[in-house]
């Protein structure tokens, strides 16, 4: 429990605030992006646990919801996340290491069904490259 003075906001609540957070929710209700957040994750998911059946040396698990989600390599390899998004980023893709050993998949909601096949295909040419 809060004591007074432990926990304060001067911006929450005001009417500029609480227009902005109402046209967010109609925005996400209007273009149907929680809709689009589970097709592209169940796609992107897939298309991970294929890559990690082709590697399985190498990838540990795959997991997320939505269209947050994690590769993990493996814990007895010696390539870490940080090599991987190395080898993505040359290749025009930004990945985040979530630790030494998991990349973390966080694309916008708005991301198309076309960008996660290219995401995909940059994914695994990254790890064919670190997996030499």
């Amino acid at each position: 429990v809060f004591a007074p003075g432990d926990h304060a906001s001067t911006f929450g609540g005001n009417p500029f605030a609480c227009a902005v957070a109402l046209t967010v929710c109609q925005t996400i209700e209007r273009e149907n992006l929680l809709e689009n957040v589970q097709a592209r994750g169940e796609q992107l998911r897939t298309g991970l646990r294929a890559i990690a059946t082709k590697h399985p040396n190498l990838i540990a698990d795959v997991r997320g919801w939505g269209l947050i989600n994690g590769m993990e390599l493996a814990a007895d390899s010696e390539i870490t996340a940080a090599d991987v998004v190395k080898a993505a980023l040359a290749e025009g893709l930004l990945l985040v290491p979530a630790g030494a050993k998991v990349l973390r998949f966080v694309p916008p909601l708005i991301v198309t069904a076309a960008e996660v096949d290219a995401a995909l295909q940059i994914v695994e040419r990254a790890i064919a490259t670190v997996n030499v």
